[in-house]
């Protein structure tokens, strides 16, 4: 499946999926270090367009050439001829900016600019369900932005759920809860788009790091219910035992050479300081975030550390910024404002085995029978007479296409909707 990446940072997403089989079409990105680690990880061009503000000087930029893979920059800048450019599109990825949702943002959310560019996100959603075919959206976010005051969930559940014009949704008294599932129906009373959001902890998918993140996926597909995507009826993430296997790791991925470490076992939720949230995020205290060894050392995480908590190759932002290496700063703020490569991972591989058992069941799925009428007027008895064929046309002449039995039930169904509106 091809993808279309936005604000892709340091794009968790091509690590987790390319092995996968996903291939990447572009991507979105304007800012000036995440731009470096995108070419030189992932072939990217320098990007399209930058936002109209002094912190994105093109000089930023000028040691980025070559590429082959498109980075627009400025998601809210991307044209239609652009889109058209892409071809087919079948994931639209991305985590907005989830600083205006989070603590550490006063939680603003869209009075916030950047609580805005969610809405910029799926504007341009439907837009490439219109021109490149899209098929489904996957988008995360912090936890906070369930109980969000400006209610910007419920405002991207209902551009995405009802198009242009969809109305927010409104979450229940008590707030929008950890998982949930919206299906939306067209004019004809056909399912039209489903979206499922389920809330996640990194810790449970192998990673030393407690990171709870809101995942939602919108299916435009017919055939895949997004539910079955992230729904799971189990248990959540994997088991006990790969915690474990987790906290070890955590452990033997310490800094080689030094003594051996004892805290923390599970590193807190890493921020783009390199540090993590305080007490009252509700993500642990400041020890969380210090490395404690048995001969007495205390430190802060290295970015290798950081890398390898969030799930990243070794090294995968150490990349050159111009003719200087990068800086420890810029290394912590691309890995703490980027996604968890392992709960990617998990969400690609569970929409890749939701779409290829919807094309299996396609493939041995009987198609829906046709039915065919004729009217005719019978004149012994002086009434109107209707006849009714299932399946293949008779070869008579009169006989009209009435539509699929699944077809006449959903327009009888969108009827009695407005009878009872």
């Amino acid at each position: 499946m091809r993808v279309l990446s936005t604000f892709s940072g340091i794009s968790a997403a091509s690590v987790a999926w390319k092995p996968l089989g996903f291939e990447f079409a572009g991507y979105c990105e304007p800012a000036a270090f995440q731009c470096h680690v995108l070419a030189a990880r992932c072939n990217a061009t320098a990007p399209k367009y930058l936002p109209r503000d002094p912190d994105f000087a093109p000089k930023k930029y000028a040691s980025i050439s070559g590429g082959s893979v498109v980075n627009f920059g400025d998601i809210t800048q991307i044209s239609d001829d652009d889109l058209r450019a892409l071809g087919r599109v079948d994931v639209l990825e991305g985590g907005s900016p989830c600083q205006a949702f989070s603590i550490s943002g006063l939680r603003r959310g869209l009075e916030d600019d950047r609580g805005n560019l969610t809405l910029a996100f799926a504007q341009l959603a439907l837009r490439m369900r219109e021109i490149n075919g899209l098929r489904f959206v996957v988008w995360e976010n912090v936890k906070g932005v369930l109980s969000d005051k400006t209610n910007g969930f419920g405002c991207l559940l209902g551009a995405l759920a009802g198009g242009r014009n969809g109305d927010p949704l409104v979450p229940p008294r008590s707030g929008w809860t950890n998982a949930g599932h919206v299906l939306s129906r067209n004019d004809h009373g056909a399912t039209d788009v489903t979206l499922c959001w389920r809330t996640v902890d990194s810790q449970f998918f192998e990673v030393p790091q407690r990171r709870e993140r809101v995942f939602l996926i919108a299916s435009f597909d017919g055939d895949v219910d997004a539910g079955s995507v992230l729904a799971e009826f189990d248990r959540e993430g994997r088991d006990p035992a790969s915690r474990r296997r987790s906290e070890q790791d955590a452990t033997r991925s310490s800094q080689e050479g030094t003594a051996e470490l004892i805290w923390p076992p599970v590193l807190g939720t890493l921020n783009a300081s390199g540090a993590g949230m305080s007490r009252p995020a509700g993500q642990g205290n400041e020890l969380d975030f210090v490395l404690v060894f048995a001969d007495g050392t205390v430190r802060r995480p290295t970015p290798l550390e950081c890398e390898r908590a969030q799930g990243f190759p070794d090294n995968w932002t150490d990349v050159a910024v111009g003719k200087r290496a990068a800086l420890d700063i810029e290394r912590y703020r691309g890995i703490g404002n980027s996604m968890s490569v392992p709960v990617m991972e998990f969400v690609g591989w569970r929409l890749m085995q939701a779409v290829e058992i919807a094309e299996k069941a396609k493939k041995t799925r009987k198609p829906d029978p046709v039915v065919w009428l004729r009217h005719s007027w019978d004149r012994a008895k002086d009434r109107l007479v209707t006849e009714a064929a299932v399946g293949r046309q008779p070869d008579e002449p009169g006989w009209y296409r009435q539509g699929s039995i699944q077809e006449i039930e959903a327009r009888e169904n969108a009827g009695q909707r407005e009878m009872f509106a």
